[in-house]
């Protein structure tokens, strides 16, 4: 539950119109109804207000994509050139933003591929060896 108190009924009905309201689709009847109760409840008007300005927060975000902060690459930078494997391992893509050694990289990930790809065929395999035997008896 809320920590609000419960509100009156005709709050809550015009509360749940509040977004229709912002998009310009609650027109007519309901659409006045709901602009008076906004103008005498200062309850509501201060949650169309907040709606407000969250729908313009995120037009803005649509409009112009957020910028990563400038100290990003430097940071990742400094992390890659810690001494150890705990502080290389801690870039994501190290490869890429740090210039580590690509043979390295691609024998890793050779590895990887071959060693999951064996895990795999042994499972199968022994998937298969099972449901023999279970067919056989």
């Amino acid at each position: 539950m809320t920590d609000e108190p419960e509100l009156p009924r005709f709050c809550r009905e015009a509360r749940s119109q509040l977004p229709a309201l912002l998009a310009g689709d609650l027109t007519g009847w309901s659409g006045r109804v709901v602009r008076r109760h906004v103008r005498r409840c200062p309850d509501c008007a201060a949650e169309l207000d907040r709606q407000e300005h969250v729908s313009a927060g995120l037009s803005a975000l649509k409009e112009r994509a957020p910028e990563p902060p400038p100290e990003l690459l430097a940071g990742l930078l400094a992390q890659a050139r810690k001494p150890g494997l705990r502080g290389r391992a801690a870039v994501p893509v190290r490869g890429a933003v740090s210039g580590a050694r690509p043979e390295l990289s691609a024998a890793f990930l050779t590895v990887g591929a071959l060693a999951t790809t064996g895990l795999g065929w042994a499972a199968w395999r022994g998937g298969r060896s099972v449901s023999r035997r279970l067919r056989r008896h």
